[in-house]
């Protein structure tokens, strides 16, 4: 049985791919049936759409992620200026003794 997970990764794969099947299709469009053709052209297009909304969410999640800080770049950021501190914070007593 498949699963919703699987379906929407297939979609996404589809999607992905959307812009390279559309270019081959019009460049083989002799060979297609022109009473299907019409009809694949704009499915690529429909998921070529949805691969640009499902980019956008993506982007979109991952910003309001590190808003709300749940993402490990503000931690690794907050580590790194702390050891640089630190650093400095040695050095300055190395050079005050």
């Amino acid at each position: 049985m498949i699963t919703l997970e699987q379906l929407e990764g297939e979609a996404r794969f589809v999607a992905q791919n959307a812009k390279h099947n559309l270019k081959l299709v019009k460049q083989q469009a002799a060979v297609i049936d022109p009473a299907k053709l019409e009809n694949n052209i704009k499915w690529l297009e429909m998921m070529i759409s949805l691969h640009q909304k499902d980019l956008a969410a993506a982007k979109e999640q991952m910003k309001k992620a590190r808003l709300a800080g749940r993402t490990s770049l503000r931690t690794r950021l907050k580590y790194l200026v702390a050891s640089i501190l630190r650093d400095d914070d040695r050095k300055s007593k190395g050079e005050a003794v």
